[in-house]
C-alpha cells in the first residue's frame, strides 16, 4: 500500500514538472499589437501554441484570462533557441510583434504584419 502511494506521488510530481517545463512566458515592456491587431499591454504573459502543419494558433494568457490569440507561421531555425526571444518593429506608428522564438524550439513563430484598416 505504501509503495502505491509513493508511485502515485512520484507520477504526480513528474506531471507537474512536465507541465511547468513546457510553459513559456514572455514579458512585454510596452504596449504592442500582435498578428490580427489585438493589443497586449505591459506585463507578463503565458504563451500556449497549438501547432498545425506549418502554422500555429498562439494564445496569450495573463493569469487565467485569455488576453489575445493570433495566427502565426512556423519557420525552421538552424538551432534550438537558448532563451525566449520576442521581436518587434514599428509599423504604422505602432509597435507590433513580428516573431517569437521560444526557448528550446527549433522553430520560430512569425506573425503577419498588422495593418490597420484604411491604410
Amino acid at each position: 500500500m505504501r509503495m502505491g502511494y509513493r508511485i502515485i506521488s512520484a507520477l504526480s510530481c513528474m506531471f507537474v514538472f512536465l507541465s511547468v517545463a513546457t510553459a513559456h512566458e514572455i514579458t512585454i515592456a510596452q504596449r504592442v499589437k500582435v498578428g490580427n491587431g489585438q493589443e497586449l499591454t505591459q506585463g507578463t504573459y503565458r504563451v500556449e501554441v497549438e501547432k498545425n502543419e506549418n502554422s500555429a494558433e498562439v494564445l496569450f494568457f495573463q493569469g487565467e484570462d485569455l488576453a489575445a490569440a493570433a495566427h502565426a507561421t512556423l519557420t525552421k531555425e538552424e538551432a534550438k533557441s537558448t532563451h525566449t526571444e520576442v521581436y518587434t518593429e514599428e509599423a504604422g506608428g505602432e509597435r507590433v510583434i513580428t516573431k517569437i522564438w521560444l526557448q528550446g524550439w527549433k522553430e520560430s513563430l512569425v506573425f503577419k504584419h498588422y495593418t490597420p484598416e484604411g491604410e
